[in-house]
């Protein structure tokens, strides 16, 4: 049988296609929940997503090791082949990546080129010189997979020895004609496409942060009994009846960086020094010494460490397993007896209660359910 063409391209069938797009899209909302989780700050979020990255890989794994073990064995045939040339790609082991071009010489069909790289012992390069014949071994039906038998048995190393084979026109070299391309396409699609779903779901949470430092930047208006802020995300509003200031918005102070501004805000309408401070999820309320009444321990706004707050929230509702759709409420106090600073953060579902109490420095020191 003689070649008189390359071999038809073995193009992916659309299940193929289709399996693939769907394990590159849930490998990239994996990568992405966790990076977005730890951008936010959500512990869930992120864990969620290195177990579906897991999940991903140990089930590619098992379906590409099913598919090989349902594959026949294929038939491999073996053939004369004469050097053309060879060139080491590097030497920094004892095995010698050579790129190789062979003129192979099938019993059954005529002499053609092939191109390949093969790694061969330091010792045994010199075996390997151009214009020496070589046994070399391919599957019956992809004739450019052609691997050099090292040690081929005594009947293919006599043929060997006594062969004489000429060139192959450079015209026959045999390449693999499988394309690859649809795939590798299909698979940059899914994992962006995976990736772009989940930052979609949870753009708020990532961008609303830096709207509200550049909305801040330009100006608020204040006055001694009112200060407000307003923004397509953000309304804020702070009030003063008697001794109490009170602030409320619409984000959450849970995101970051929400709390030390609202504080901020509260400070610059009032003052830096109550004797009572609470913050909710939408409300941030502060109490000042009111007339006629006795000296409490003063706690200083400016120096509460409002950026690990949220970790206790999120503290408490993990170690309880409270959901996050909960209530919650962060009370500023001291110790009856060493008068220490002291944030009680108490956190509630429609199944149980629980509080934590942390020092100043807002380091966890107590848990407790109620």
């Amino acid at each position: 049988m003689t070649i008189t063409e390359a071999p038809a391209p073995r193009r992916p069938g659309p299940v193929v296609l289709i399996r693939g797009f769907v394990a590159a899209g849930v490998a990239g909302a994996a990568v992405a929940c966790v990076v977005v989780g730890i951008a936010i700050g959500n512990v869930a979020l992120w864990c969620v997503g290195g177990g579906l990255l897991v999940l991903t890989v140990a089930a590619m794994t098992v379906v590409g090791r099913l598919k090989r073990a349902r594959t026949p064995p294929r038939e491999k045939l073996r053939a004369l082949a004469m050097i053309e040339s060879r060139r080491a790609t590097s030497g920094e082991s004892a095995d010698v990546p050579i790129r190789f071009v062979l003129t192979v010489a099938p019993d059954d069909r005529a002499a053609y080129r092939v191109e390949f790289s093969q790694s061969i012992n330091l010792v045994d390069v010199p075996d390997y010189r151009p214009r020496g014949i070589v046994v070399v071994e391919y599957p019956a039906d992809e004739p450019w997979a052609v691997r050099i038998i090292t040690e081929p048995d005594q009947e293919w190393a006599a043929r060997a020895a006594e062969a004489l084979l000429d060139s192959a026109p450079e015209s026959s070299l045999v390449k693999d004609p499988t394309k690859w391309c649809s795939c590798c396409l299909i698979g940059v699609a899914g994992i962006l496409i995976g990736a772009a779903i989940v930052v979609l779901l949870f753009r708020a949470e990532l961008f609303r942060d830096g709207d509200g430092d550049r909305l801040k930047s330009e100006g608020t208006g204040s006055s001694s009994s009112s200060t407000s802020t307003s923004s397509t995300s953000t309304s804020s509003s702070t009030t003063s009846s008697s001794s109490t200031t009170t602030a409320q918005t619409s984000e959450s102070m849970l995101q970051d960086g929400r709390m030390r501004r609202t504080a901020a805000e509260m400070i610059a309408a009032h003052s830096p020094i109550a004797v009572e401070f609470s913050i909710e999820d939408h409300r941030m309320s502060a109490r000042g010494v009111g007339p006629g009444e006795s000296t409490a321990p003063p706690i200083d706004l400016r120096t509460l460490p409002y950026e690990r707050l949220p970790g206790l929230v999120r503290e408490a509702r993990i170690t309880f397993g409270v959901s996050d759709g909960g209530t919650w409420r962060i009370d500023v106090d001291h110790d009856p007896k060493t008068k220490a600073l002291l944030f009680r953060v108490t956190v509630s579902d429609s199944h149980r209660s629980a509080f934590l109490l942390a020092d100043a420095l807002g380091r966890a020191t107590r848990h407790g359910a109620r």
